[in-house]
């Protein structure tokens, strides 16, 4: 089994440590750790960048002030995939491109929306066709515990896009319930209904 979204828990002393053993009780072979915006984790990342570890490979945000060392960063193997913000993707320029040519992800952010965000995803597919991009979070169904009302058609629209997939992760964050969160499953049934079982990854 792989996770193909996941965080470190920043309050243990040893963060990657504590999610191998997390991942071995829960029969979790590999993992795909993501950096959060705050960038705690960071350090972490790099740890992982300098003493590889065949379990793990991870994700950087992208941040425009910052955009030749990330350049290099996806040079790397253990570098898999680019977080970016909505708002962020038309300041990709060419890092788009060796995203599209190297094939790895463009795991965008909707802090603005489904709406937006596909608004700016189909555009940039538009450009980059052949572009590997990994929606998360069911596509962000809900915001502030509502039903995002935009979120049928966006989810249409980007199901035309042929090189993206979708996570179906965040459950808990998007319940208005408690677990197994029960609320959430509409989600991710019309999701399946709409990609197919196979553009779908659980995390």
């Amino acid at each position: 089994m792989i996770d193909a979204y996941c965080h470190l828990d920043m309050s243990v002393a040893q963060p990657i440590t504590d999610l191998e053993r997390r991942m071995d009780a829960a029969g979790i072979d590999s993992a795909l750790i993501v950096e959060t915006w705050s960038g705690d984790n960071h350090a972490c990342l790099r740890q992982l960048i300098a003493s590889p570890s065949s379990r793990f490979r991870v994700a950087f945000c992208f941040r425009p002030e910052e955009a030749q060392p990330v350049s290099e960063l996806l040079s790397l193997e253990m570098v898999r995939a680019l977080r970016v913000k909505t708002s962020d993707l038309n300041h990709l320029g060419p890092i788009a491109a060796k995203l599209e040519s190297t094939g790895k992800w463009l795991l965008p952010h909707a802090e603005s929306g489904i709406r937006a965000l596909a608004e700016e995803l189909i555009r940039l597919a538009g450009r980059h066709p052949e572009l590997p991009i990994y929606l998360p979070h069911m596509g962000w169904p809900r915001r502030d515990r509502k039903d995002d009302d935009d979120w049928l058609e966006a989810i249409s629209r980007l199901s035309k896009l042929p090189n993206l997939i979708v996570g179906v992760s965040a459950i808990a964050h998007f319940s208005r319930g408690a677990f197994p969160h029960h609320d959430v499953a509409q989600f991710a049934s019309h999701l399946v209904a709409v990609f197919g079982r196979e553009l779908l990854v659980a995390a």
